[in-house]
């Protein structure tokens, strides 16, 4: 669950397992710039950075840079599956908006389809 990217969604929390996975991985790839570095090896060292700099950007925020809340795994499992339900309602409303406008019963295309009854109570005649 926390295995999934969390830096172009702009999300402010990051769950334990990944955080704690993009720390090893961060330190992977230091470990491998400095073997490169001591093999004379610049060109691989600056690849081998920017990995690990790719690596590290997840573990803050998108816009801001500061870094991510670190939550629990079970709260990461929450807050992605309000963000999946919610991602869920809005396309679910999208299509709705899209089919209503398609048999024409939105207000712009049919509008006296939402107009209240405006008249008073039925009557038999003119007289009563």
């Amino acid at each position: 669950m926390g295995a999934t990217s969390n830096t172009m969604s702009g999300e402010n929390w990051i769950g334990e397992s990944r955080h704690a996975s993009v720390v090893k991985t961060v330190r992977h790839f230091e470990a491998k710039q400095r073997e490169a570095l001591e093999q004379g090896d610049t060109e691989a060292a600056a690849r081998y950075e920017q990995w690990g700099l790719h690596s590290f950007f997840e573990t803050q925020h998108y816009l801001t840079g500061q870094p991510k809340r670190i939550v629990s795994d079970a709260e990461a499992a929450r807050l992605r599956a309000a963000e999946d339900e919610a991602k869920q309602a809005q396309a679910d409303a999208e299509r709705l908006d899209v089919l209503k406008r398609k048999l024409g019963i939105t207000p712009r295309t049919n509008g006296s389809a939402y107009r209240p009854y405006r008249g008073g109570l039925p009557t038999l005649g003119k007289d009563r």
